[in-house]
Order: structure tokens, then sequence, then C-alpha cells
């Protein structure tokens, strides 16, 4: 009877197991990271009896969970490369919001003061066109400095974010070096811990979401992390340490770097391979940076353009024009490992002639080169002081030791505090200093079909007399020109005296005679206005008008927002596929686990009955005995 009541009580044992193995299942149907759990059975070895062989029941001998580690590997990998798309792209988004406001932007604000300008040419001596200039202007240097703001607000959110992200890691590593250690306890049971190992892949997916990171199954079920690079995360008990930290060459730049064994390792976005932080870093060294560097270059061609234009005319009051824009200042930086004691200086010569980047400068113990950031071209340095773009480089201080790196920030740094600083509209420099005249009694055709002035030389507005001696030939007088004759003349042909440039055109007559000599009204004059209305015509940016450049940035930014967008798609689908083909393996479905528990009922149920079966048997055995 004995043997009856142990099969029935093994048949109630094992009904019950899978009742409560299910009821777990149930219970964590939406618990995240959980593999459903199934029990194992056995048959438990027969007894020999005369007839044979005769079954015991059952034996119970483990609970496992469905898994697979190549999905679950697939489903880490999926996820790292979903997250540094999913932030980049939200970045990106948040980037082409603050260029996409068409009315109110910098190319809008351009086209403003290029129509105010037009209409200062037409009444150049009435204040209130002038005033209406003057606001245009300042209110195209606040569009400047508004989205350079914002670039900076995005840029500071960006900082957050990453040590949020690094302390993220440092924790959950922490947190899977200690359940590595209840893991390889619990493995000297010889039974899996199914709710350790579940809770060790999420860890490992959790890493995965900040930097890509490989996970290696130990014989104990323990796992050993490593990054994309191969550094060692997690191995053991030895748990490596992330940290934050300003940049050795660019202060304003924070670096992520894995400490470990005693070493700091900088990380990139291309050695942490995937994860938010990878995501960041990318996009605020690549897709944050282009912006900011057009973004300054344009402010550096527009600046200096006017401001030139300015200083060649003539205010109202018949001063030298005042600058219309404050521009910010190149920067140099030298790097905090270098060994020598050189220090370098930068200073804007052209702003027409600027690029959209910054410069790495090297020196590699006998020479020195540049790196241009927005297109990692090389430019040797012959010596100091040196022109590149457009930015003066000199050496300051100091010597240089072979690996000393240097930091130029220039157009990162050209639309920082632009402002327009015009002391009031009287000084909007619309005339020019000198204009010429044509001679009352001039019997020829002879003109001028160009004027203007080129530099503020100190004989700008003395008068000089050019005075034909024949239809061919022609003298020139007067303070600065050194007074040359029997000059040949062609129609055409340019002269250059005292800071101005006249272009002659007709046939003269003898005795015909082209003066230049000071504007008597500048405040009425306004030619160095209409020169002020071509600057919106001119080539300024890298080959473009400087609508056009705002334009073709705003493009730039759009169009790598539709390609993180794309990207994103792609990575999403991705981890989407993966996470459904571990899902039915691992996953719950509580349809089959509601027909199983049913089954399980019925099979407890049954087990009872054998149980009182044998009983009742029992008891008539002994009532027949007695």
């Amino acid at each position: 009877m004995s043997d009856l009541l142990n099969v029935g009580a093994s048949a109630l044992r094992a009904a019950y197991s899978q009742m409560r193995t299910t009821g777990h299942n149930i219970s964590n149907v939406n618990t995240p990271g959980y593999s459903r759990q199934e029990v194992q059975l056995a048959t438990a070895e027969g007894t020999f009896s005369g007839g044979g062989f005769v079954g015991r029941g059952v034996v119970v001998e483990t609970v496992v969970r469905r898994y697979d580690a190549h999905l679950t590997a697939e489903v880490a990998s999926g996820l790292a490369m979903s997250s540094a798309d999913t932030v980049r792209t939200a970045q990106l988004e948040r980037l082409d919001r603050v260029f996409a406001d068409t009315e109110n932007g910098i190319g809008a604000g351009l086209d403003d003061l290029t129509s105010a300008m037009a209409d200062v040419v037409n009444r150049p001596a009435d204040p209130s066109a002038r005033t209406v200039a003057a606001n245009r202007a300042n209110l195209l240097a606040e569009r400047f400095s508004g989205i350079r703001d914002r670039l900076e607000d995005i840029h500071a959110q960006v900082d957050l974010r990453m040590g949020e992200g690094v302390n993220k890691i440092n924790e959950t590593l922490k947190q899977l070096a200690a359940v590595n250690e209840q893991i390889a306890k619990s493995s000297g049971s010889g039974q899996p811990s199914n709710d350790l190992l579940d809770r060790r892949d999420v860890l490992v997916e959790d890493v995965n979401k900040q930097m890509k990171a490989t996970a290696y199954v130990n014989y104990d079920s323990t796992v050993s992390l490593f990054s994309a690079a191969g550094q060692a995360l997690v191995v053991g008990k030895s748990i490596a340490n992330f940290s934050l930290s300003a940049d050795s060459l660019d202060p304003r730049k924070l670096t992520v770097s894995l400490n470990t064994s005693g070493r700091s390792i900088p990380m990139d976005s291309e050695s942490l391979g995937g994860g938010e932080l990878a995501g960041l870093i990318r996009f605020r060294d690549e897709d944050l940076a282009a912006a900011s560097g057009r973004l300054g270059q344009l402010a550096a061609a527009v600046g200096a353009a006017y401001n030139a234009q300015q200083a060649l005319g003539r205010d109202a009051t018949g001063a030298v024009g005042a600058p219309m824009f404050d521009i910010g200042d190149p920067r140099a930086f030298g790097s905090t490992l270098n060994t020598g004691n050189a220090v370098l200086g930068a200073a804007l010569i052209d702003g027409t002639q600027v690029s959209g980047g910054d410069y790495e400068i090297n020196y590699d113990g006998t020479s020195w080169s540049a790196t241009r950031s927005s297109d990692d071209s090389v430019v040797p340095i012959a010596g100091f002081p040196a022109t590149i773009d457009g930015i003066q480089i000199s050496l300051t201080s100091g010597a240089a030791a072979a690996g000393d790196k240097f930091l130029v920030r220039a157009a990162s740094e050209f639309a920082n505090d632009f402002s327009m600083v015009l002391p009031s509209p009287s000084r909007l420099a619309t005339g020019l200093a000198a204009a010429p005249q044509l001679g009352a009694t001039n019997a020829g055709d002879a003109g001028v079909s160009a004027f203007q002035v080129t530099s503020n030389d100190v004989n700008l507005t003395a008068s000089v007399s050019i005075q034909f001696t024949s239809p061919t030939t022609f003298n020139v007088t007067g303070t600065g020109t050194g007074n040359p004759t029997g000059v040949a003349y062609t129609p055409g042909m340019t002269l250059n005296y005292n800071g101005w440039q006249m272009t002659l055109k007709g046939t003269p007559a003898t005795n015909d005679t082209i003066s230049v000599s000071a504007t008597q009204n500048p405040a009425v004059d306004n030619r160095n206005a209409r020169a002020m209305v071509g600057i919106a015509d001119r080539l300024l940016v890298g080959g473009q008008r400087a609508v056009d450049a705002y334009g073709d940035l705003t493009a730039d930014v759009g169009i790598r927002t539709q390609s993180a967008q794309s990207s994103l798609a792609l990575s999403s689908r991705t981890l989407e596929d993966a996470q459904a083909a571990r899902s039915e393996i691992s996953g719950v479905n509580l349809d089959e686990e509601a027909a199983r528990l049913l089954q399980y009922q019925q099979a407890y149920q049954a087990a009872a009955k054998l149980i009182a079966t044998a009983q009742t048997v029992f008891d008539t055995l002994l009532q027949a005995a007695a």
C-alpha cells in the first residue's frame, strides 16, 4: 500500500509544482525581462518484481526557464543601436526646430536688413529710414545670438544627460556584480536560479541602453561583461567605473572615461559602440558642432562684411563709419597634457574667409600642422604667425615640445555675444568720403563708370585732378598721386589713388578734366548705402551668398534629422524583431498558461483520487484481516 501512496504523493507533488510554476508565470506576465519557467519531470526508477519493473511515480528534477542565449544577445545589441538612434534623433529634431522658423530666422533677418538699407539708399538723409535700418541690424544680431543661446542650451542638456548616463552605467555595473555573486553562491545547489538569471540579463540590457556591451556566460552562470572596444566592465568581483571630466584639449567639452585596472581610457561614440551615451556624444561632436560652426561662419562673414563696408564710408556727421556688429573672438587652448610651455593666440583677420570649423594644432617636434574639424583636412604651418582661413594664429610665448597639441576655437566662437554695436542711426555710414566730378566745360563724353573707396588712406579726401592732354593721354595732379604725366588712356581703365578706385569710360577731348575731391555733404550721400545693399549678393560664405548659406545650414540640419529618423526606424524594427523572436520562446502567453493550469489541476485531482483509492484499498484489507 505504501508504494501506491508514494506514487500518488509523487504525482501530487509534481502537479503542485507545475501549478505553482504556472502561477509564477502568470504573475510575471508583465515583468520586464521575465522568462517563462517550466517544471521538468522524470519517471522515477521502477521497482523489480516477479512480474517485471513496477513504476514508482514521478520525480520533479528541476525548474528551467525558456531561454535562448543567441536571441538574448541580439536583443541587447539591438537595444544599444536603437537607444543611440533614439536619443540622437530626439536631439536632432530639437535642433531642427531651432532652424525651422523661416519667418523669424536669420535668413528673414538678412532680407529685412537688405530691404531697410535699400530704403536708406532712397532716403539717406531721413532719420526714420536710418532708424529702421539700425533696428533691422539689431534684430538680425538678436536672431544670431538667440539661436546661439538655444544651441548652448542644447549643449548643456546633452552634458547633463551624459552625466546621468554615466551614473546609470556605474550603478548598473555594481548591481550586476552583486547579482553575479548571488548566482555564484546559488550555483552550488546544482539547480538554476531562474529569477536571478533573468535579473542578470535585464541588467545587461540596462547597460546596453547606455553603451554597447557584450556578455559572456561563465560556467557558473555568472557573466563577464566587455565594452565594444574590448575593455572589461565586469569580471567576477572586478567592476570598471566611468567618469565624466573636461576634455584635455577642449575645456568646454566633457569626455566620458573608462577607469579600469588603474588606467583612464577616453571613450568616444565609436568606442562606446552604441547606447544613449554614444548617441549623445555623436550628436554633440558631429551634428551640434557642425551647426554651431556654420552658424559662427555665417556670423563672422556677415559681421565682417558690414563692418568693412561701414569703415569705408562716412556717416551723417562726416566721420569714418563705426563698426556695426561685434563678432566673437577666436580662442586658443593648450592641452593639459602638453609638456612644453608654448602659448598660442588667435585673431580674426578676414571674416569672409573663415571655415565652419575649429582647428587642432599639432607639433611633432620639428613641424607644425593644423587639422580643420569641419572636414578633417590637414593644413601645414610653415611658421608663426600663420593665417588659416582668415584666422591668424601666433605663438605668443614659450616653446612647444614634441607631441604638444592646441585647440583654436574659431567658427564655434564667432556667434558668441554677436551684437549690433552701432552707436546711433546717424552713425550709419551711407556716404563715401570722396566723389568724382566731371569738368563743366568738357567737350568729350569721357566719364566715370564706377567709383569706390578701398581704404581709409590719409589722403583719401585730398583733391586729385585728371586732365586729358589728348584723347589718349592724361596727366594726374594731387597729393599722394606722384603727379604722373602722359598716362595712356583706354576706355575701361581703372585708376587707384589715395584709397579710392575709379573706372573711366568714353572718349575724352583735349583739356577735358575729371576731379576727385571730398564729399561736401555725406549725410545725403547714398553710395556706401548702395554698397551695403550689394552685400546681399556677395559670395561671402564659402562661395555662397549669406542667405543661401543659411538656407544650406537649415537644409543640412533637416537632412541629418531625416537620416537619423530613417536609422531609428531601421534599428527599432530590428530590435522589435529580436524581441518578438525571443518572446516566442521566453514570453508568457496567458491563454497557454490558463490551459496548462487546467491540465495541472486535473492531474492534481487525479493524484488526490489515487491517494484516496489507495487509502480505500488499505482500509478494505484491514477489514478483511480482522
